[in-house]
């Protein structure tokens, strides 16, 4: 072998070695910004959802006020006590609703995981079913966010979820549990 060869070689596995370096360092920058994506997403959504207030009114003129954080400080006591009395009456919406994450589109968001986007469908209506213009007949939600904007084509009523009609109050609200652990847990990994 020549001095020409070694050198090429040895060329050859210096840019073989820089060339791996590269990768590897790219991969571990790729990783980092989308760790560093995945938490702001996660932590701007707890944001906004520590900021929801949900009202629900009742068919007999009771009215119950319930903040998601009710849940996460005794759960015990939000689900035997604060939702006792509604726990089990199916759950209705009223024409508020389609505005709760009106801000994330949902479906075409490829930045959220899978984990949290399935769960946010459960609770985010692809679609409402309206059901009667009287609200006082019905057991419904209501947010309590400000600066909702009037969605045209949408009556003043009660609607139901499409994709899913026979969820209780109680099952509702396991949902937004749900959704809150695992953008925690998004947040904490």
């Amino acid at each position: 072998m020549t001095y020409e060869n070694i050198s090429g070689i040895i060329g050859v596995i210096l840019q073989a070695i820089v060339a791996v370096i590269a990768w590897k360092a790219l991969s571990v920058w790729k990783s980092e910004i989308r760790g560093r994506d995945k938490y702001k997403l996660s932590k701007d959504l707890l944001e906004y959802i520590k900021k929801i207030r949900f009202l629900v009114h009742t068919d007999k003129g009771s009215l119950h006020q319930i903040y998601l954080n009710d849940i996460l400080v005794n759960k015990k006591e939000f689900y035997k006590k604060q939702l006792s009395l509604i726990a089990k009456e199916k759950v209705y919406f009223d024409e508020n609703y389609m505005n709760l994450f009106d801000h994330i589109n949902i479906r075409s968001n490829i930045f959220l995981q899978k984990e949290i986007r399935i769960i946010l469908e459960e609770l985010y209506p692809s679609s409402l079913k309206f059901i009667n213009k009287n609200k006082n007949k019905y057991t419904h939600i209501q947010l309590g966010i400000a600066n909702f904007k009037k969605i045209n084509n949408l009556s003043d009523g009660v609607y139901s979820l499409n994709n899913d009609e026979n969820t209780t109050i109680e099952g509702y609200f396991k949902k937004w549990e749900k959704l809150i652990k695992e953008l925690q847990r998004s947040i904490y990994d």
